[in-house]
């Protein structure tokens, strides 16, 4: 295994133990994570209600993504994002984030996992160290222009905000017509 691939799973475990954390601390329910097939990152189980979780980062860009992923696997060279001058940077994350949730509401290989276990939750990691309340008008927007074609593989749409840390917050747009 690559150490950016160990690097990666490490951050879907930990994002995966922050979301448990507060799912069971906001519905006093006492979940734990039983298996971890990826995909899904995680099976959860509490007393009889077993759900399942998928986790997908929505980075501001791509040079964020690998400044980010570069400092933070070991014998990598670390490439900062640069100092430049960045564009309308809320719109370009709102782009990108109702991009990987699309593609995940779209992918077809969850199908089993739902049929397994019912449906999952999506949890979403916000990495764009921009992020405020601004953002999500700009990611409202975009969803709203977005034709998605859900496969109803999961229940609900959460946000990890401030950069994967927390808080949790479930995404209002998904499930409106």
């Amino acid at each position: 295994m690559s150490s950016r691939r160990i690097t990666q799973q490490a951050h879907e475990r930990a994002q995966v133990g922050v979301f448990v954390a507060w799912l069971n601390s906001r519905y006093r329910a006492k979940f734990e994570v039983v298996d971890e097939p990826n995909p899904p990152e995680a099976i959860i189980r509490s007393g009889r209600t077993t759900r399942w979780v998928e986790v997908t980062d929505a980075f501001w860009s791509d040079a964020f993504a690998q400044d980010e992923y570069s400092y933070a696997t070991p014998g990598e060279n670390h490439k900062p994002i640069g100092n430049r001058l960045f564009l309308e940077p809320d719109a370009q994350f709102a782009t990108r984030f109702v991009e990987v949730v699309q593609k995940k509401l779209e992918k077809s290989s969850y199908l089993p996992s739902k049929q397994t276990y019912g449906t999952g939750y999506l949890l979403v990691p916000i990495m764009y160290p921009l992020f405020t309340s601004n953002s999500l008008y700009y990611m409202k927007e975009a969803w709203s222009r977005t034709q998605i074609k859900d496969l109803g593989c999961f229940r609900s749409v959460y946000m990890s905000i401030q950069m994967g840390r927390g808080p949790i917050i479930r995404w209002s747009e998904y499930g409106r017509s």
